[in-house]
């Protein structure tokens, strides 16, 4: 279970609406008392009175209706128009009031384009599950709706501009990885920081605390100890080496390995013993 979810969230239904242009879908003013409504708004458009104020909803957005919050739904029947509905109950985020997605003061109405084509998977085998009618015993509908919110929670998180809450040991693990699997970009402090959520001052502090180098002389590092085994292991140039760990000028390859482990690039592979030969 998610660490955002105290309580694991229960499905109450899932549906798929369709309607032809020149059809209505209107559902009126009513509310639930301990039921969470999301709706994923798949084609055409419709109007939406939640608490009293108007929203207008499009192809690409959600809608969520809280317990106890007043709402009427109505299509826009110039053109066909398709959604995606769940029911939840027991929903415990934290932070939150239960069966609650959204701070109160959040708008209920926004866009997960970003997130489209996820979003609207998850929601077809929810109602495919659904409509298989197995037990609930051999159901997946409960991992499908955690995975559902999650998707939700972290695109409309995201889309405002919030900070993700990495822990300090996964944002810089996540920063190690990320050092790791690209150290021959052109990388910058804030790129690697942008990439975790972090300033680039906090995670510089935070990773030479657990690593006891700054990020970017990590990613030096890695590419000494990549050149080192294409030098060992390979028949490339050096200047075809320098390129492939990352930097244009063979000169500041040669000085920085030389400078990094005492021998010139060509004396290491001279000192190696049978290199390798790797197309």
């Amino acid at each position: 279970m998610s660490p955002i979810f105290f309580k694991r969230p229960v499905l109450e239904g899932a549906i798929s609406f369709h309607r032809k242009a020149g059809e209505s879908c209107y559902f009126p003013l009513h509310r639930h008392e301990a039921i969470m409504e999301i709706l994923f708004i798949a084609e055409g458009a419709a109007d939406y009175w939640i608490d009293g104020k108007h929203y207008e909803a499009r192809a690409g957005d959600m809608v969520i209706f809280h317990p106890l919050v007043w709402h009427e739904e109505r299509s826009r029947i110039q053109a066909p128009f398709s959604f995606y509905y769940a029911g939840v109950h027991s929903l415990q985020v934290e932070g939150l009031p239960a069966n609650y997605l959204l701070e109160e003061d959040e708008q209920p109405v926004f866009s997960v384009s970003s997130n489209v084509e996820r979003i609207k998977h998850l929601f077809q085998e929810l109602c495919d599950e659904v409509n298989e009618g197995w037990s609930e015993a051999l159901t997946s509908c409960g991992l499908l709706l955690e995975l559902l919110l999650l998707e939700v929670h972290r695109t409309k998180h995201y889309a405002t501009g919030k900070t993700a809450r990495l822990s300090s040991q996964t944002a810089i693990t996540k920063a190690r990885r990320y050092i790791e699997e690209r150290y021959h970009e052109p990388l910058t402090i804030k790129q690697i920081a942008d990439h975790v959520y972090l300033s680039p001052s906090h995670l510089s502090h935070l990773f030479r605390d657990a690593y006891g180098e700054s990020p970017i002389q990590f990613a030096i590092r890695q590419r000494i100890h990549a050149a080192r085994r294409y030098l060992i292991t390979t028949e490339f140039s050096v200047e075809q080496i320098a390129r492939l760990v990352g930097y244009e000028s063979v000169t500041a390859f040669q000085n920085l390995f030389k400078k990094t482990t005492g021998l010139a690039p060509a004396t290491l592979r001279k000192k190696s013993l049978r290199p390798l030969h790797l197309q």
